[in-house]
């Protein structure tokens, strides 16, 4: 199976996710708003642009935005990645290293000034961006998190293209383990990579992790030559990346008879997740869902195995970038979740001396209920 290689993103998109956040800067008082994204972690810039920075060190992993609540953006780029960035963008374009200088003419009269991706902004970049608005405080914002998090249509037909993608990498993960030749957690992680890139994928979404028998026991470890073992656990997290969209795919299966105790973790995770599957619905707060997931897991006994059933979260968004901001499924986020939401539905148990799996779901929640994007069991005894 081959998908079309992925489309650009039709300026109507564009044009109307610029319109959505200038009238959230309108309506919240803010006068600019300043996207940080690097190469890992795109999606603050890539929301209005598809140009991408490039992998390396310096500026040229790097990239900037600047929206006024009233007038045009500006794009800042890495040196060496000006060109490109122009040939993607429907807006001005200039070099990272102006950015200081802009910003200083831009804020002259503004009241407030937010930043989205202060956690990820180098120290060096967000002291020359603090310096330039005088003294003005540059204030951390989910404005443009909460935007993103309500997918269009367009959108949600990318992701879906992710998820299945990600779905074929398992159908790959499968067919490798039940071949009969002896095969280690490299050889599972190459074959999901190589059938995600040559079904369509640009590139995996994150490095492909796979850790079998009691390396499964680690929450998140990337491949080792470590050679699968009958009644290993193992788990596997593995997302394609379509375009400027990506999947998020857990999935963790049994590598030949497995114990009773093994049996138990696999159905406990699955099952938690199913709750949380049939009982999400439009209108419901992110920890209400998150309830529902983690109540099955303490209620089997998971509770100092699972970080979910500690409260770290059953879920997070996805989107351009594997995780997003918004909206999480956690405990403590009493938030409804948003209309056109994707994310992920999750249950990770990880059992010292024994293994563990991460068992997740892509879903996306619209005023009509509830859609899975992907669909690959969650239960497998290969």
């Amino acid at each position: 199976m081959l998908l079309a290689p992925p489309p650009a993103t039709p300026h109507s998109e564009i044009e109307s996710r610029l319109a959505a956040t200038q009238a959230a800067l309108v309506s919240n008082g803010v006068d600019l708003l300043l996207g940080y994204a690097d190469c890992w972690r795109t999606a603050n810039v890539r929301y209005f642009t598809d140009f991408r920075p490039v992998d390396g060190v310096h500026s040229i992993a790097q990239a900037l935005i600047m929206i006024p609540a009233v007038g045009d953006p500006v794009l800042f780029a890495g040196d060496g990645c000006v060109d490109y960035a122009r040939s993607e963008t429907l807006f001005e374009v200039v070099e990272l290293g102006t950015a200081g200088a802009r910003l200083a003419a831009a804020s002259i009269g503004a009241q407030r000034v937010v930043l989205a991706g202060e956690a990820q902004i180098p120290v060096s970049l967000y002291r020359e961006l603090d310096q330039a608005i005088g003294s003005l405080t540059l204030e951390s914002t989910e404005l443009l998190a909460a935007i993103k998090a309500s997918k269009s249509p367009w959108e949600v037909e990318q992701l879906r293209m992710a998820a299945q993608l990600t779905d074929l990498a398992m159908e790959a993960v499968r067919e490798v383990v039940q071949s009969g030749r002896p095969v280690s957690e490299r050889d599972v992680a190459v074959a999901a990579d190589l059938a995600m890139i040559t079904a369509g994928a640009d590139t995996p979404a994150y490095l492909s992790m796979v850790q079998s028998g009691p390396r499964s026991a680690f929450s998140l470890a990337l491949p080792t030559n470590r050679q699968l073992r009958d009644g290993d656990l193992v788990l596997t997290d593995i997302g394609a990346r379509y375009g400027n969209y990506v999947a998020d795919g857990g999935r963790g299966f049994v590598f030949g008879t497995p114990s009773a105790r093994v049996r138990e973790i696999v159905d406990t995770a699955a099952d938690a997740v199913e709750a949380g599957l049939a009982a999400a619905r439009p209108g419901m707060t992110a920890s209400a869902l998150n309830a529902v997931i983690q109540d099955v897991l303490v209620e089997r006994g998971y509770a100092q195995y699972s970080g979910e059933a500690m409260g770290r979260g059953t879920g997070h968004g996805t989107g351009m970038d594997p995780e997003e901001e918004l909206p999480w499924i956690g405990p403590t986020n009493h938030q409804v979740i948003a209309p056109g939401s994707v994310f992920t539905l999750k249950a990770t148990i990880n059992v010292p001396e024994v293994g563990g799996l991460r068992t997740e779901r892509i879903v996306h929640l619209s005023a009509e209920g509830l859609e899975t994007l992907d669909t690959f069991p969650m239960r497998n005894y290969w």
